[in-house]
């Protein structure tokens, strides 16, 4: 049956689309939404005909079976997304148009609200909605490059906009979405905004505003009116919000923007933040114990997302210089803890501004530098101490050399500040915050000269020794005290710093006993556990490792290449989480194609693939019996078994992982039974439930198998006599004699 479920498995991955399959019928399908969309007589109509629907809901139906592979829509998508807003563009004039026209009639009318468009509002929501599925399943960035963005579209897209935003019960998200994503692109545009602003925009106020009367806008500018609109949108929930601050970031990081309207944004923006959190008092104080309103977290997440777009966009941070204080006390807040999105965007803008504060990148003075200087050295492409003839380089050597230029460099106080706040989010307890904040390490660590960098990395290493215990003489770490969300984000912020060339050869012969402690790490929290997060964080670990590019650190791995190769391999077989195990199975796999020094590693590769280690019993029974063939990973494999995966907290892995010892205990029986038996009958009077029933489970299955092959071999050795009087006290009671038992 097992085998049935891998080929099933095999022909639904070979069965996956690796082109656009439905390609001709979906293209019949727009040729006929458009031709019925594009009729300009049926748009005074707020409902599409029903024909029209049921097309554009299948079309959206074959769309989503792509999500997971975007990519083969690629050949088609400028064709489709061309039809599409050719149909959408001339909707959007002509209800620019109508406005306009109502608004003539209107002249000198003081209620603007009253005066409605010809044109349906919501006539074109199906074609929004099928625009929105392209984007989600290839992504906006990539959709948006097809948009129509003459100077001309400006005012009649934005027109439009707003009056979607000023009658927002009549109008779907998706079609104010994907006009926010259109106007981000129209910002663009390389011609000064005064010249595009005709300043014949008479528009009603926005539905539900506090302050965007005719009255409370500063001016009848396009630009001025066009940041309201922007303002207006990032108190709006979800996908509204992220496309109003990429249309803000773009539209004030314009040159005649950037001066005039940029830091009066970010005032705003800063102070907003600080609204919603409270100022410091006692009384608001006592307000974030309580968390914050609805309102007030749409308010601070709106205006840091449109703050981490604009940190990307500004050249220097002498912009902020005023403003510095400010976002450093918004950043060291603790009012967002009940908030898993605020507290990401937080680690995100703390290191996009550590990133501006840096100094300019230079060949020199950053850890980066030495990354290149071994990639010329692997290459044999620089002369002395790098050439074939001599390759002893090794970080720590190019750091002394550096250590000039990193003594030399100012660091300012306030990127020590925001490195402390990323270490503080790698323990977060919400897995988004935590891959925030080891991204930002990674990054800011690549911008500082290496003897810096390496303070980062002894810094994350003390947040994975914080609360553990390692033996010295036996070198056993026990991470019973410590904490999940800890190791998780030390061990991704790690990742990072290696896939980026920022460990030293000295520190991996330190930090490769951690790691391998990583793949393993499990802690049981009453009838479930905790860890399956570690394991993936230190397989991504192991992966980085092998694209580590100085041959120093391919010596440290080879002389370290068995206690990595044995641990991942039983982990890629042994572990409960399939997602852990194809983790396990893809770092050995890195490193069998980038070295040579993992034992038999494309064989074993071949039997611990993508497909082997997918299904749980194929993996425990199959693919370990296999590899146990090998001398270097029989032992390593049944020491995984016998001592931690027959005691798992689950009856089902604990019967897998007995299935698992039947067939690998044949292979080595001496070392069961010198090693292995004594302290799993030991482990039969244990008080803990799952560890009692793993031991009794382990200690049948060794007898059984044990006992057969006394009585084909007739052999009796002491060591087994020995391990059967201990066990037989155990059979008496449970109510059985040995006799019994030997029957």
């Amino acid at each position: 049956m097992d085998d049935n479920r891998l080929d099933s498995l095999a022909e639904e991955f070979a069965s996956a689309p690796t082109f656009f399959r439905e390609h001709a019928q979906f293209l019949d399908l727009l040729e006929k939404a458009t031709k019925s969309a594009g009729d300009s007589a049926s748009w005074t109509g707020e409902m599409a005909p029903a024909d029209e629907q049921r097309t554009l809901r299948e079309m959206s139906n074959i769309l989503e079976l792509y999500q997971e592979r975007p990519t083969c829509l690629d050949p088609y998508l400028e064709r489709i997304v061309g039809q599409l807003m050719s149909v959408v563009q001339e909707y959007v004039y002509a209800y620019h148009d109508s406005v306009a026209e109502s608004a003539a009639k209107s002249a000198g009318s003081t209620d603007m609200v009253s005066c409605e468009a010809s044109v349906g509002l919501s006539r074109l929501a199906g074609i929004f909605d099928l625009l929105y599925t392209l984007c989600k399943v290839r992504g906006y960035k990539v959709v948006m490059r097809f948009f129509p963005h003459g100077v001309a579209d400006i005012e009649p897209v934005f027109t439009t906009l707003w009056m979607h935003s000023s009658h927002l019960a009549r109008s779907g998200w998706t079609t104010r979405y994907m006009l926010l994503i259109w106007m981000s692109l129209l910002a663009m545009i390389p011609f000064d905004m005064e010249s595009i602003d005709s300043g014949n925009l008479d528009l009603p106020s926005l539905d539900g505003s506090q302050s965007q009367s005719q009255s409370a806008i500063s001016s009848n500018a396009l630009v001025d009116r066009w940041i309201e609109l922007g303002k207006f949108y990032l108190r709006r929930p979800a996908c509204e919000m992220e496309g109003a601050a990429v249309m803000l970031s773009r539209l004030l990081s314009r040159k005649d923007t950037a001066t005039a309207k940029q830091p009066a944004f970010i005032d705003w923006a800063i102070g907003e933040i600080r609204n919603a959190i409270g100022s410091g008092s006692d009384e608001d104080s006592a307000l974030n114990k309580k968390g914050m309103s609805i309102a007030s977290v749409l308010c601070v997440n709106g205006a840091l997302r449109v703050l981490c777009h604009l940190l990307v966009a500004i050249d220097s941070a002498h912009v902020l210089r005023l403003q510095m204080p400010l976002l450093i006390e918004i950043f060291e807040s603790n009012a967002y803890e009940q908030h898993s999105v605020t507290r990401k965007l937080i680690a995100k803008a703390t290191q996009r501004l550590a990133l501006l504060v840096l100094p300019p990148v230079t060949a020199a003075n950053t850890a980066r530098s030495s990354v290149r200087k071994s990639a010329r050295a692997n290459l044999g492409g620089a002369s002395g101490r790098y050439s074939h003839d001599h390759l002893e380089y090794s970080g720590e050597t190019t750091a002394l050399d550096d250590n000039g230029d990193a003594d030399s460099a100012e660091i300012s106080e306030e990127v020590e500040t925001f490195i402390g706040i990323l270490l503080q989010k790698l323990q977060d307890k919400d897995t988004i915050v935590r891959w925030s904040a080891a991204k930002g390490i990674g990054r800011v660590a690549e911008r500082l000269p290496p003897a810096l960098a390496q303070e980062i990395v002894s810094a994350v290493a003390d947040v994975l020794k914080e609360h553990a215990l390692e033996s010295s003489d036996k070198g056993i770490i026990d991470v019973s005290m410590t904490s999940e969300f800890a190791w998780h984000g030390a061990l991704l912020a790690l990742a990072e710093l290696s896939r980026k060339g920022l460990l030293m050869p000295r520190s991996l012969r330190s930090f490769v006993p951690w790691v391998v402690r990583g793949l393993t790490y499990e802690i049981q929290r009453g009838d479930y556990s905790v860890g399956s997060n570690v394991r993936d964080a230190a397989c991504y670990v192991m992966w980085s490792f092998a694209r580590m590019p100085n041959p120093e650190s391919r010596r440290v791995f080879g002389e370290m290449s068995l206690q990595m190769s044995t641990t991942l391999i039983s982990v890629a077989v042994f572990d409960r989480e399939s997602n852990v195990r194809r983790a396990a199975s893809a770092a050995f796999q890195e490193h069998v194609g980038r070295h040579s020094s993992f034992p038999h590693g494309i064989s074993v590769l071949q039997l611990a693939d993508f497909f082997s280690v997918g299904n749980m019993r194929n993996a425990f029974v199959v693919a370990s019996r296999k590899i146990a063939e090998y001398n270097e990973y029989r032992e390593p494999l049944l020491r995984h078994l016998c001592m931690g995966t027959i005691y798992h907290w689950e009856h089902r892995t604990r019967e897998l992982a007995a299935a698992a010892l039947r067939e690998l205990v044949p292979l080595a029986a001496p070392y069961v039974v010198e090693s292995l038996l004594p302290q799993i009958v030991a482990n039969t009077t244990s008080p803990f439930l799952a560890v009692r029933h793993g031991a009794i489970v382990a200690a049948g299955v060794i007898a059984e198998v044990l006992a057969a092959e006394l009585k084909e071999n007739d052999m009796n050795s002491k060591e087994v006599d020995g391990v059967v009087s201990d066990f037989s006290a155990f059979v008496r009671t449970y109510g059985i004699t040995a006799e019994q038992h030997q029957q």
